[in-house]
This record gives structure tokens, C-alpha cells and sequence, in this order.
């Protein structure tokens, strides 16, 4: 056993407590850098903190976080704006306070959206509504998502909803914006077709007047010498044996000689003037004089006439004999276009304000005219009959007499549904000026 000696027990005890001292400083070195990495990290932490606050702070939708029992825990101040609330007066509420399509617990069940999120873990673009702390209701589009801690479970939910009014103002102005445009449109199309009419008419009037100046003068070329052939060429079959054999070519000579009267008679329509012997006259009476003259017509045997006119006085100033002859030309083609069977329904009224015009129409049940042949049949010489059964200008000429009286004249026709003509004429003015 070694013993030591008395001198050298001090020296060995300075050295042990140097040791220890030296530990012990290194120990309160390691302790000051602990201090100061916590220090650091506890200022990192609360800059973390404050710049998530003022994230939250700043987010211009509504954010709101729920514990997993559905209770507030966090609100920021766009909801808090939104829904007027004062600051911490949503924490602790249940969520179906604010929005009441969340009522019931996230664990609780019994809403879609909860399900939704209990399936795949959040719900996106839900549109619902967030309630205001007055009870107004405010239509917003809602995502859900729902919060986990480390381990996986459930820890409450975070929502995020954007107000939808200004998009649906949006919307609403972007259709009121569309429907000014469609009606727009539809004016325009509108102010088209009127101007697409205009200029039927004006070409149709030009063609009646150019048509009107070489009936005159036909009249003057034709009409002697057409006069002279139909006289002596009657007297020759007059005075031509039955069996002689070219008795039938002399027929066929009359027959022309006749159809070219009609033809310089419906010509010379154009150029008489309208307003020569115009007197007022009841539209109504002027039909019912037609019907009378065309009654017992071979054409008319087979078709019933309907009235149905007005039961007032339809006043208009004309030539009363012109005009029936419009009404008789479009009632024999009327009764002409109708195989076997069939009927013109003929109706008058008075035309509403601001219009001071009357007008009858004549809806036969016939063949109809064909959408190509529409635009042709005011022509003068056009026809779809067969040769030598119509000369083409029976309804030439009742254009050119309703334009003659400062009316109009409209066709609509359908083949196989039958063609109604409407003429509309200016109603006579009374003593004071107006109709």
C-alpha cells in the first residue's frame, strides 16, 4: 500500500479542484449558448407568429379555424368585417353560427359538406351561404380542409369563403349586357327587314310606273289596229261555213285576238289615274260587292267563303272600282290555286295606333307558292299557269292599284298550306284631321 505523503496532498487537491472548475466553466459556456439559441429561436418564433397573424390579417377572403368540435378558434378581421362581429366575439361559437350549412359537428354527421370532407378530406367551390351577425345572408364559395397533427388525427378544420356579390353583380350586368346586345340585334335585323321591304316596294313601284308609261303608249300603237283584226276576224267566223276547214284556225284567231285585248286592258290599268274619281267608300262594302258580282262564278263552285269582317265602318277614300277590281283578281286566283275543294277565309280590321290604316285579308286553303316564285309574282307577265290561261299581270295590276292609293301589300304562303294576301290602305281623315 502506498502511502502518500503529507507534502504531496495540497498539490493533488488544487489540481482536482482546478479540474473542476474548468468543467464547470465550459458546462456554464455550453448553458449561455443554450440561452442564446433558445433567445434566437424564440425571436424567430415570434416573427413566425406575427408575420402568420399578419397573413391572416391581410387575406382579403374570410378565413375561419375550427377546433374538431366545430368551435371558433380563429377568425380574421375580413370575416370579422364581413360578418360584423367585434374582435374575439366569434371564438368559442359553433360554426353553424356563421355558416349554416356547417350546423352540427364535424364528427356529428348530418350535413353534406362534413361528409364530403370526412371522405376525402376537404370540399372545394362549395357555394352556400355565410350569416351575418343581423341575420342577412350572403352567398360566398366555401373550401374546407380539414387540419392533422403529427400522428394523423384530426385536429379541426380550416375554411376559406369568398364573397360571390360582386361576381354575381358581375354576371347579372355581363347578362343585362347580352340581352341589350340580343335586342339590339334583333332591331337591327328588324330595321334590315324593313329596309329590305322599302326597297322591294321602290323597285316594284318603278317597275309599275315604267310599266305604266309604255301601257300609254301601247294603248295609242296597238289598240286600233288590235280592234280592227278582232272585228273583221269575228265577221269572217260569222259568216264561215260550219264545215269549213279552216274554220278552226279562225277560232284560234279570235281566241288570240281576245286574249290580246285582255292583255292591252290589263296594261292600260297601269296607267289610269288613281285619284280621279276617288270617293270614300266602306272597304267592308267593297268586298261584299265583289262576292256578289263573283257569285255563281264557275271558279268560285267548289269554295266557301268565310267573313269575318270588321263589324265597324272601315272608312278609306278610292276609287271604289279599282279597288274591287284588286279584290276580284286575288279572289279568282285564291279560288284558282284550290284543287277539288276549299275555302277563303277574308277578314278587315282597323290597324292599332299610331298606324291610321285599314286592311283586309284573303287566306285561301290552296297549293301555296313556292319560296323562289315569292319574290316574283308582283312581276308584270308572271305566271305559273299554263299558257294561254292567265296573261301574268292580274296581280301586277292589283300592286300597282294599291300603291296607286298609298297602301301596302304583303304576302305570306307556305306550299301546301295555302297564301293569304293583307292590304293595308289609308283610313279617310275626318273634317278635323284625323282618322
Amino acid at each position: 500500500m502506498t502511502v502518500l505523503s503529507e507534502t504531496s496532498c495540497p498539490h493533488i487537491q488544487e489540481e482536482m479542484w482546478i479540474e473542476i472548475i474548468q468543467k464547470m466553466e465550459l458546462l456554464y459556456a455550453d448553458l449561455a449558448r443554450m440561452q442564446t439559441e433558445a433567445e434566437r429561436k424564440n425571436e424567430e418564433l415570434i416573427r413566425t407568429k406575427a408575420f402568420a397573424d399578419n397573413v391572416i390579417r391581410s387575406l382579403v377572403n374570410v378565413l375561419v379555424v375550427s377546433d374538431r368540435h366545430s368551435a371558433v378558434t380563429t377568425a380574421n378581421d375580413a370575416c370579422r368585417q364581413l360578418l360584423g362581429y367585434a374582435e374575439d366575439e366569434l371564438l368559442g361559437r359553433p360554426l353553424g353560427t356563421i355558416v349554416p350549412g356547417l350546423a352540427g359537428g364535424f364528427l356529428d354527421g348530418g350535413s353534406e359538406i362534413w361528409d364530403r370532407c370526412r371522405t376525402s378530406g376537404s370540399v372545394m367551390g362549395i357555394e352556400t351561404v355565410l350569416k351575418t351577425k343581423l341575420g342577412e345572408e350572403i352567398p360566398v364559395s366555401l373550401n374546407v380542409s380539414v387540419m392533422c397533427d403529427g400522428t394523423g388525427d384530426i385536429i379541426g378544420m380550416v375554411l376559406v369563403a369568398t364573397d360571390l356579390r360582386e361576381i354575381q353583380r358581375l354576371l347579372l350586368d355581363a347578362r343585362a349586357a347580352a340581352d341589350a346586345e340580343r335586342a339590339h340585334a334583333a332591331e337591327m335585323a328588324k330595321a334590315y327587314r324593313n329596309l329590305k321591304a322599302l326597297q322591294t316596294r321602290l323597285i316594284q313601284a318603278e317597275k309599275m310606273s315604267s310599266l305604266g308609261r309604255m301601257a300609254a303608249s301601247v294603248a295609242h300603237e296597238i289598240n286600233n289596229p288590235l280592234g280592227a283584226v278582232q272585228v273583221f276576224s269575228h265577221l269572217l267566223l260569222e259568216n264561215t261555213p260550219a264545215d269549213f276547214d279552216g274554220r278552226r284556225y279562225l277560232t284560234k284567231i279570235v281566241r288570240e285576238t281576245n286574249r290580246c285585248r285582255d292583255i292591252v286592258r290589263s296594261l292600260l290599268d297601269f296607267s289610269r289615274p288613281a285619284r280621279e274619281s276617288c270617293r270614300p267608300a266602306d272597304l267592308n262594302a267593297i268586298v261584299h260587292a265583289t262576292l256578289d258580282l263573283l257569285a255563281g262564278h264557275a271558279v268560285l263552285m267548289n269554295v266557301e267563303i268565310v267573313l269575318d269582317l270588321s263589324p265597324a265602318t272601315l272608312d278609306i277614300v278610292c276609287d271604289s272600282s279599282q279597288i274591287q277590281q284588286a279584290f276580284t283578281n286575288i279572289v279568282i286566283n285564291a279560288a284558282e290555286a284550290i284543287h277539288d275543294t276549299g275555302k277563303i277565309e277574308i277578314r278587315s280590321w282597323k290597324e292599332a295606333p299610331p298606324n291610321s290604316m285599314v286592311a283586309v285579308s284573303f287566306a285561301d286553303t290552296g297549293c301555296g307558292i313556292p319560296p323562289e316564285n315569292l319574290e316574283h309574282i308582283f312581276d308584270p307577265f308572271f305566271t305559273t299557269k299554263e299558257e294561254g290561261h292567265s296573261t301574268g299581270l292580274g296581280l301586277a295590276v292589283v300592286y300597282g292599284i294599291v300603291e296607286r292609293h298609298g297602301g301596302t301589300m304583303n304576302v305570306d304562303s307556305s306550299p301546301g298550306r295555302g297564301t293569304t294576301f293583307t292590304l293595308r290602305l289609308p283610313e279617310r281623315e275626318t273634317e278635323e284631321g284625323s282618322p
